[in-house]
């Protein structure tokens, strides 16, 4: 048991069944004796910006028909709003600050199973394609828990874009009888933009700018590049699916995909805003999941990893916070979460933020209130808007950004401001309201496993104020000094 993981399991249960998994613990339909496969897509800092979720203006054809073939989440979440602790999250089944996993390139602390390992001993051949990052500084294979269940890695992050659909013929080679699954990783749509030769499918003129971005030929190149990622991600997904076809193994196969965090821009990526924190999420599997599905109640990215050993026919580990969301593959009438919750620790800049979420409303606990909010990268839509800032000529959406002090609480209506511009904290008739998500956020933190904001501080190695990366050093952490 660690340092962060000394939690009753019996109170912790009855808590969280309390107050978060509402009807969705029910118990799963029967499943067939054979064994399905499980594939999963994840994107890499990709929003919400995909023809099936609304985005008219960016070409995604493949994963526009995966949606249509199967089961669009509409109101999916993640737990954390950064790379390696929202994946650590994913495939354990527990939210980071409870494995270790809360700061970017954090490694899992000793003992944490994760998805694969399950599967594994399950009888699953089990891989995983180019990035992993759910834990550890840069995926280094040197990190040998890194092979926490995952019998092969098909690597080479700079090569993916010309070898990926290799690579997945390569691990569908060496699956033989077995059932498999595979996470598949992809680098886009993360930065930096235009290091490799990319064609521009999308047009700058098509891109949808928010009211918290300048609308300037510089932001909407900038999101036409992101676009630009997100379409060759979507290329290669329809190469690897046709191969899939082609083996005969498409029926027989669950399909994922989702994203780790938001798009890498201002108030996405590094914020528990929806930008950062919201995540496309489609199932696919032929003869189960009826074509043109929608789910629209609240998920959480925490019920990943139950719900995939759910489809292998597995059981669900006790001690783990995620729970099978199955059953809404073929019954979209059953409720959701009540609530979902997320953090946002240290990546860049140090922060403690914690945030619940209802179906209307969304509420944000800020530690470090003395600090402009934490960037977590300098960027041309960034620079666009320090430029306007130093001419005074930001809108009111547009200086969020840069507010500070900030208040120690955020509440938005997001009913009314689904941009989550206005605090309504301070207004009279939100008060029961804000005290009610108050009391479930800090039930959740106490029976997570949540440490106090005044534990510990981490240094920044880029300044807040003007983007500027003066570090490439990762800050040693309160454990390092005791190790």
């Amino acid at each position: 048991m660690t340092h962060r993981n000394i939690i009753n399991t019996a109170v912790l249960l009855t808590c969280l069944a309390i107050t978060q998994f509402g009807n969705l613990s029910a118990q799963p339909e029967r499943q067939s004796s054979e064994k399905p496969n499980i594939l999963v897509f994840i994107a890499d800092d990709a929003g919400m910006d995909f023809g099936c979720y609304g985005n008219s203006g960016i070409h995604t054809p493949n994963i526009d028909a995966l949606a249509e073939q199967g089961l669009l989440v509409e109101n999916a979440f993640l737990t954390a709003s950064q790379c390696s602790p929202s994946r650590s999250s994913m495939l354990s089944g527990q939210f980071a600050h409870t494995i270790g996993t809360e700061d970017l390139h954090a490694p899992l602390e000793e003992g944490i199973k994760i998805l694969p390992s399950y599967l594994q001993d399950a009888g699953y051949f089990t891989g995983c394609m180019l990035k992993k990052h759910y834990g550890g500084k840069y995926a280094n294979e040197q990190f040998n828990w890194y092979d926490n269940g995952f019998q092969i890695w098909l690597k080479d992050q700079a090569k993916w874009n010309r070898e990926a659909v290799n690579y997945f013929t390569d691990f569908l080679d060496s699956v033989q009888n077995k059932p498999f699954f595979l996470w598949v990783g992809f680098v886009d749509p993360h930065r930096e933009y235009n290091d490799s030769p990319i064609k521009k499918v999308n047009n700058p003129d098509d891109v949808y700018v928010p009211p918290y971005l300048i609308d300037s030929e510089k932001t909407r190149r900038d999101l036409a590049d992101y676009y630009d990622e997100i379409s060759r991600m979507d290329k290669h997904i329809g190469l690897m699916l046709e191969q899939l076809e082609k083996r005969g193994l498409r029926e027989n196969t669950l399909i994922v995909f989702l994203s780790d965090n938001g798009m890498p821009f201002p108030r996405g990526k590094g914020t528990v805003y929806d930008a950062g924190i919201k995540t496309p999420l489609i199932f696919a599997w032929d003869g189960i999941i009826p074509p043109g599905s929608k789910y629209e109640e609240l998920v959480s990215s925490i019920d990943l990893a139950a719900t995939l050993l759910d489809v292998a026919g597995e059981p669900v580990p006790e001690d783990i916070y995620s729970r099978s969301i199955r059953r809404i593959f073929t019954d979209q009438t059953i409720p959701g979460r009540d609530y979902v919750f997320s953090e946002r620790n240290w990546h860049g800049t140090d922060e403690h933020i914690r945030s619940v979420r209802s179906k209307r409303y969304k509420f944000i606990l800020n530690a470090y209130i003395e600090w402009p909010h934490g960037i977590v990268g300098a960027n041309p839509s960034f620079y666009e808007l320090k430029k306007q800032q130093k001419q005074g000529e930001l809108t009111a959406a547009q200086e969020r950004l840069f507010e500070c002090p900030r208040p120690a609480v955020e509440l938005y209506d997001l009913e009314k401001d689904p941009y989550e511009l206005f605090n309504v904290a301070d207004e009279a008739e939100y008060l029961e309201i804000g005290r009610e998500l108050a009391i479930e956020l800090e039930k959740w933190r106490d029976s997570t496993g949540d440490y106090p904001a005044y534990q510990r501080r981490k240094s920044d190695n880029l300044d807040r104020v003007t983007g500027f990366p003066y570090s490439n050093k990762i800050p040693r952490g309160y454990w390092d000094e005791e190790d």
